[in-house]
């Protein structure tokens, strides 16, 4: 059959079910299933477990802070500080999805391992996946007050640690979607392949991070009507984690083994620098013209910030682990329907054991082809910035 065998009226289903439909019966066109992936999550009188809602006890995203530190000046222009710092995420608001009877994805809007988010999924007997971003970060720090030449310092030590980035989602790139990333928008979301919570090093974590900033500022005049100020910065800091990422029912940001289980990005490192000249001019010195020159990366480094880390374009269902031979007590059978498939293949994840052989033996079995391993797996695909060089001025009055 070619593709002038489906025209409209003999595709479509004719079946616009709220929730979707699947298996379609007796239709009067091609269609076999028909999916609705997002149900609105506001309709009244709705069986929630089916179409999804808004929690009515939904309460706001809430973060805990301390911090406590010491400050000794060491002589008259130095001061010698330390501090530690604790934060926390108590609770988040996102979307958390489920896949109802038919195979639709339907929203809870709630706090994640509270209230009806948790409800539905003690209903299916899962467990309840809560929200976890725990940094811890120890700093000391060395400052010398401003005369003609300046210069601070400090090193911080920390630790980023929990499966939830919060606003930005780091595990997607940095993706922006405040409340409706793709945390939590399945069951499987928590879990890596392996069956096991996926938390772990976020993606942003950097335990060590140096930078100093310092220069000299030379006045010519006495009078400070001419002065150069030579400054520079330079930082020195951990890579970030690089995590093993699969594909299951589109979301492409599923954990395959385990967070970091590909290493780190290499030590990034940066220097930048300014001169600049300060002249004053007209009654009492009123006006100062300053032009500048910036280097950025002075040293034209190319450090990695990334690599590929999506191991196969596969986006992978039941049918596809199946193949990799998932048994049809733990991924269902082609004859059932796409929401019990679905299901079979989420509590296998979360308690059964997991996926990760069926998914590799997949992907091992197709070796070589567009279906098997991404050839760039592992491969670093982004770098540091070219050497920048700006010229200006600045005219103050």
């Amino acid at each position: 059959m070619t593709y002038t065998d489906y025209p409209w009226p003999a595709s479509w289903a004719g079946l616009d079910v709220l929730g979707g439909t699947c298996p379609i019966v007796g239709g009067p066109g091609y269609s076999v299933c028909q999916f609705d992936f997002r149900i609105a999550t506001n309709i009244i009188g709705a069986d929630i477990f089916e179409t999804g809602a808004v929690d009515p006890d939904i309460v706001a995203a809430r973060q805990s802070e301390y911090t406590f530190g010491l400050e000794r000046e060491l002589s008259r222009n130095f001061v010698f500080s330390g501090r530690y710092t604790h934060k926390q995420v108590d609770r988040a608001v996102e979307d958390v999805g489920v896949f109802n009877a038919q195979g639709s994805e339907a929203y809870i809007i709630g706090n994640p391992g509270r209230g009806l988010t948790c409800a539905i999924s003690q209903e299916a007997g899962r467990p309840c996946i809560d929200a976890e971003r725990n940094y811890d970060a120890v700093e000391f720090r060395l400052d010398k007050r401003a005369t003609d030449w300046f210069f601070n310092g400090s090193y911080t030590w920390s630790r980023l640690f929990g499966n939830y980035s919060g606003l930005a989602s780091s595990d997607e790139g940095g993706r922006t979607s405040p409340n409706v990333n793709r945390f939590f928008d399945l069951p499987f979301m928590g879990y890596t392949a392996l069956g096991e919570p996926e938390n772990g090093k976020l993606a942003t974590d950097r335990p060590h991070s140096f930078k100093a900033f310092g220069g000299y500022s030379f006045n010519w005049s006495g009078n400070n009507t001419n002065r150069t100020t030579i400054s520079a910065f330079t930082t020195i800091q951990s890579g970030t984690p690089k995590t093993t990422l699969y594909s299951l029912y589109s979301v492409t940001s599923g954990i395959l083994n385990g967070r970091g289980d590909l290493g780190r990005t290499e030590m990034f490192t940066e220097t930048d620098l300014s001169i600049s000249h300060r002249y004053k001019f007209g009654r009492d010195a009123r006006f100062t013209l300053e032009p500048f020159i910036q280097f950025r990366n002075v040293f034209d480094e190319e450090n990695e910030l990334g690599a590929a880390t999506a191991i196969s374009p596969v986006n992978f269902t039941a049918a596809t682990l199946r193949l990799g031979g998932c048994p049809t007590s733990e991924c269902g059978a082609s004859t059932d329907s796409s929401g019990f498939q679905e299901n079979r293949v989420f509590d296998t994840i979360l308690t059964g054991g997991g996926i990760q052989q069926y998914v590799m033996n997949y992907l091992n079995a197709r070796a070589g082809t567009s279906s098997g391993q991404n050839s760039a797996y592992g491969v670093a695909n982004s770098f540091q910035g070219p050497r920048e060089v700006r010229f200006g001025f600045r005219f103050f009055f």
